[in-house]
């Protein structure tokens, strides 16, 4: 009887292992955004042209373009393997994953000299491009991350809003025009335009936006410091001082990350089954020693030998903020947009949630990391700058 019972107890866990191994490791898919090149040889290998396709009537290139799969374990992340191949999948302003749909945004000058978005939307099941539209630069659909909040249906992204029609008095210019900056928006995914949320705009780098199965709102500083957006107010969360001066100063909820990060581009997700952000960072802060001995944001040249990748694949820990390195990435991949497969929060959802215009508290802005209560006339600080308002 003792025997069988041992017999039995050594079943149990031999059953157990593979549903343990599984679930130790999980499938990270992404949209090349960047990959680095030690040389012209080596990016030729990757990007060619194989010539003209009469029945379509386009030229067919060979190019690293395309979504790419790496499996991930605690302390490791495999070869990135390139599942797509197309050169016309790039996400330069951003891209979304919406189970099994692919929205790459992508501006460039057209033929005219004017700046404009291409929005492709494809199916990654079958690898086609389902459809393409221009928009105009107005439609300022630039932003540093796309993602689904399973809370309310809706399709938040950061955005770098220009043109805004917000104007200040200063003591240097009677009109001076708000420039660029960010913004907490939903985007209504049919008519791609923009319900911003934040009542005013951001002048810190942002590189990614990532939602939590719960709603949460997250993204990273490029100085790498993790912040949560509140998504009702667009407001980045933390807590308010008063200074000498009487000015209210904004202290973020979290500490640095503990990772120096980069202002290029870069992507985040959460897996829905675990909680767990992903983070495709840069080590180093992408930082090393060109060919020419010039030390700076581009790849190191001994980077085979001295172990200074650029990217690698960080955990986050949302109630910390501190970021753990799983493992460098081969390649030095950097995504538009990153996604859990069998693990994103739109899987299974039916149909496109669009957004729906809501008025916003005008009472504040945000401006270079102060928050101002806005008064009917007073002073506050903007852009380093007196500002008076009337």
């Amino acid at each position: 009887m003792h025997n069988q019972h041992k017999l039995t107890a050594i079943l149990i866990i031999l059953l157990c292992l593979p549903t343990f191994l599984f679930a130790q490791s999980v499938e990270l898919r992404g949209l090349k955004n960047n990959m680095r090149y030690d040389s012209e040889e080596e990016y030729d290998q990757h990007n060619y042209y194989i010539g003209w396709d009469a029945e379509q009537g386009k030229a067919i290139f060979k190019t690293d373009q395309g979504v790419y799969s790496m499996q991930v374990t605690t302390n490791s992340v495999s070869i990135p393997e390139q599942l797509t191949d197309d050169n016309l999948q790039y996400g330069n302003s951003g891209a979304l994953y919406y189970d099994g749909t692919l929205y790459t945004f992508f501006s460039h000058e057209n033929e005219n000299g004017e700046m404009e978005f291409v929005v492709r939307l494809w199916d990654l099941e079958t690898g086609q491009k389902l459809s393409e539209n221009i928009y105009p630069k107005s439609a300022n659909l630039e932003s540093r991350g796309l993602a689904y909040n399973p809370a309310d249906g809706k399709v938040y992204g950061l955005f770098h809003l220009t043109d805004v029609p917000v104007t200040f008095e200063t003591e240097l210019s009677p009109d001076e025009e708000v420039d660029a900056g960010y913004c907490l928006c939903t985007i209504d995914l049919n008519t791609m335009e923009l319900t911003p949320i934040t009542p005013g705009l951001y002048y810190d780098n942002f590189v990614f936006l990532a939602i939590s199965p719960e709603g949460r709102v997250f993204s990273m500083t490029s100085g790498g410091t993790l912040v949560e957006f509140d998504p009702t107010t667009g407001m980045m969360m933390g807590d308010w001082t008063t200074d000498a001066d009487g000015y209210q100063v904004f202290h973020n909820k979290f500490e640095h990350s503990g990772v120096k990060s980069q202002f290029k581009r870069q992507a985040a997700c959460f897996d829905k089954n675990t909680g767990k952000l992903y983070w495709n960072g840069f080590v180093n802060n992408g930082m090393g020693y060109n060919e020419w001995g010039s030390y700076g944001p581009l790849s190191d040249k001994d980077w085979k030998t001295n172990g200074k990748y650029d990217t690698a694949l960080y955990e986050v820990d949302i109630n910390t903020g501190a970021a753990t390195l799983i493992d460098k990435i081969t390649y030095r991949i950097t995504y538009s947009c990153m996604w859990v497969e069998g693990g994103d929060a739109t899987e299974g959802v039916t149909g496109i949630h669009e957004t729906t215009a809501s008025s916003t508290n005008d009472a504040y802005y945000t401006l270079s990391g102060i928050r101002v209560t806005k008064p009917s006339k007073g002073v506050y600080i903007h852009k380093g700058k007196k500002v008076v308002t009337n």
